[in-house]
């Protein structure tokens, strides 16, 4: 039940080794209604002010001799040597505030060469596709089921579609780029008493000319053709050993053989659950359609340029055809498959064929490509790591702290209001009253359930509240990215205040460039948590359990 894991930081100059103690009996315990957890939902999301209950409540549990065990109903919930107490008395302007978590990444030592090829194509065809993308999902919300199959692949897409949005106005705005070929001028002022530094940037400049080459073709890839469910689908079977064996690559004994059926079984249990044929034929459509305009023609697999030419760049035909002669889209079709496997039916499948065209067959540009951006990415391994050598040893009067990694950080800062633009001045936290102020009967995301607004109305929010209300959210200027939300915010006595779930909008570029007058992790006041949970849910089992503070 133990794990180590070792680390790079600083591009491969120092390691660290994690050990981690591993509970994998985790079971859910609670999480509020849809309406209260992500209330705000895409409009608000990245955004301040916010009225959002974003938490879920989950238990651990172990043996009855306190270890790590699999699921077991004789298990039972983990005792901890120390649990946080909570605050009751909340956070107020300039408070001391820390946050533990799992940030996911950040590229705070990228230069003006990476950073342009971000804000100048890639991050445009990712805003682009995802944009289309939820426009076809859109189509189809008036269906219940659907939207609820949906609802989670939407928001993932939804997600990183705005924060793109996001990061390509603050890295204008916030003039990073700027900043940043001010920090290589002057490195390149450093490198001159520094040989070993001298050439780093002209190498980082010529790879990273290099690898525009394929980022259109690489983007297009990831978000257009990968956005198929179909397609994903199909290129999931291409890997399976059962699929393998009946082209001949290898031979699977017969109890293997039904292993391997089992696991496709299962497979397509999870993929038809939430899988809409129509939805993602439609999605074919608009995301071949994208590929073909915007993908250079000698970029693009000569199967599938020929595949549009017979369709007259009618890729409703096409998409139509394409669904029409695939296994792949029906779930009867594709288990009577997995019980008798053959190779005549893969190859006549019009999803899988293209499926091995676009993701498994090279085209001739990426084969003729791949020589040259192989060395460019050597390149840019090898000048990047000398160049944060060089930024340290440049600022070693500085500690700079190292990108995130999915380690553990602790992140330290204080609650803080900020201003985001001329006479505009934003709070530091939000209260119960904006929630029933952005209620929408109409719109779904800013729904208000009765339960909340009578408990509003007759100011019954117990210990939680304060001033006749409850506060919601609150700012502080600790550090966050993707990965920390549902990180505990502690106050300066170790006691719990918030749990961190969102950046603000104005430092969306701050995973390249930290904003310290204007960055701001936003989470949920803990007393709006145990008000949902207590007053609105009325789980006092729960409250029984836990350990307050109002000193």
């Amino acid at each position: 039940h133990y794990i180590a894991d070792v680390r790079s930081f600083y591009e491969d100059h120092e390691f660290y080794l994690f050990v981690y103690e591993i509970f994998n009996d985790v079971r859910l315990v609670g999480t509020p209604p849809e309406s209260i957890g992500k209330f705000g939902a895409d409009a608000d999301n990245w955004m301040w002010p916010r009225h959002t209950g974003d938490f879920s409540i989950f238990r651990v549990y172990m043996d009855e001799n306190g270890m790590p065990a699999p699921y077991s109903e004789t298990n039972i919930p983990y005792k901890p040597k120390h649990y946080l107490p909570i605050s009751l008395t909340g956070v107020k302007l300039n408070d001391f505030t820390m946050t533990l978590g799992y940030p996911g990444s950040t590229n705070r030592f990228a230069t003006s060469y990476s950073l342009k090829n971000e804000l100048e194509i890639q991050n445009p065809i990712t805003i682009k596709v995802r944009g289309e993308k939820l426009a076809v999902i859109d189509e189809f919300q008036n269906n219940a089921a659907v939207r609820i199959q949906y609802a989670s692949k939407r928001a993932g897409i939804s997600n990183y579609w705005k924060y793109y949005i996001g990061q390509n106005k603050q890295i204008v705005n916030n003039k990073v780029i700027e900043r940043k070929i001010e920090e290589e001028r002057q490195f390149t002022k450093f490198a001159e008493n520094n040989f070993k530094y001298a050439q780093v940037l002209q190498d980082l400049s010529e790879a990273y000319a290099t690898r525009r080459a394929m980022i259109v073709y690489n983007t297009y890839t990831r978000e257009a053709i990968r956005g198929i469910e179909a397609i994903n689908f199909a290129n999931q079977l291409s890997r399976s050993l059962l699929v393998k064996s009946i082209k001949g690559d290898t031979v699977l004994p017969s109890d293997q053989l039904e292993a391997q059926k089992a696991t496709l079984r299962r497979s397509a249990d999870r993929f038809f659950k939430d899988y809409h044929q129509p939805l993602d034929q439609k999605m074919a459509e608009k995301m071949l359609a994208l590929y073909a305009a915007n993908v250079p023609v000698e970029q693009q697999s000569q199967f599938f340029v020929e595949k549009v030419k017979k369709f007259k760049n009618n890729f409703a035909a096409l998409a139509a055809d394409l669904y029409t002669h695939t296994i792949l889209t029906d779930k009867h079709k594709f288990l009577a498959f997995v019980e008798k496997p053959n190779i005549k039916t893969l190859n006549n499948d019009a999803v899988y064929q293209l499926m091995d065209a676009l993701l498994i067959a090279q085209t001739e540009y990426a084969k003729a490509q791949e020589p040259l951006q192989k060395e460019a990415l050597a390149t840019i391994s090898k000048a990047s790591r000398l160049y944060v050598a060089g930024i340290r040893k440049m600022k070693s009067d500085k500690v700079l702290a190292p990108d995130a990694n999915m380690t553990m950080r602790l992140s330290y800062g204080k609650v803080l209001d900020y201003d985001p633009a001329d006479a505009i001045h934003y709070d530091y936290q939000t209260t119960i009253k904006g929630v029933i102020e952005k209620e929408d009967p109409k719109n779904p995301d800013f729904i208000v359930p009765d339960r909340l607004k009578e408990l509003y109305n007759k100011k019954d929010f117990g210990i939680y509240g304060i001033n006749g209300s409850v506060n919601t959210c609150f700012l502080s200027t600790n550090d966050i990215t993707g990965g920390n939300s549902g990180s505990p915010v502690l106050n300066a006595k170790g006691e719990l205040v918030g749990l961190a779930f969102d950046g603000n909008w104005e430092a969306m570029s701050g995973d390249i460039y930290y904003e310290p007058d204007l960055q701001r992790t936003i989470s949920v006041d803990i007393r709006y948590v145990l008000f949902i949970i207590d007053k609105y849910a009325g789980a006092n089992n729960i409250i029984d359990e836990l350990d307050f503070r109002t000193d």
